[in-house]
């Protein structure tokens, strides 16, 4: 039991949070936290309004890229594209999620989870998640 032979893990539940960020080419949005679990409304309020629009009006052409969650789909949020006039990728129905973001966020988990003492809280996490 040799401190320089012992490994620690963290074993119990680890806390977690919801967050959304656009990429592309060179820029790149802010990170929004999502309070909960993300239905249409906050994905409208709390990513689409403030975030996206302004986003997407700084860039002369751009097609907007989201898979075929729920929130994605609904009649407020597909208004909001309408609307707006922004075009969406096409993206098939059950469709494995092929997104360049996927592999953002992999790698954006892996340089958490190095992170030693681990976040307790979620408040924790934020913050970590933040300043990385």
């Amino acid at each position: 039991m040799l401190n320089s032979c012992v490994m620690h893990r963290h074993t119990g539940p680890a806390p977690g949070i919801m967050v959304w960020r656009g990429i592309e080419y060179h820029p790149r949005t802010p990170l929004v936290r999502i309070a909960g679990t993300l239905i249409s409304q906050h994905y409208f309020s709390e990513v689409l309004e403030p975030v996206v629009l302004s986003y997407l009006q700084g860039l002369a052409t751009a097609i907007f890229q989201q898979n075929n969650a729920r929130p994605h789909v609904t009649r407020i949020v597909q208004r909001f594209f309408f609307n707006h006039q922004i075009e969406l990728l096409p993206w098939p129905a059950r469709s494995p999620d092929l997104s360049s973001i996927e592999n953002m966020w992999s790698m954006f988990a892996q340089r958490l989870t190095q992170i030693i003492p681990p976040a307790a809280t979620p408040d924790q996490l934020w913050q970590r998640v933040e300043a990385a």
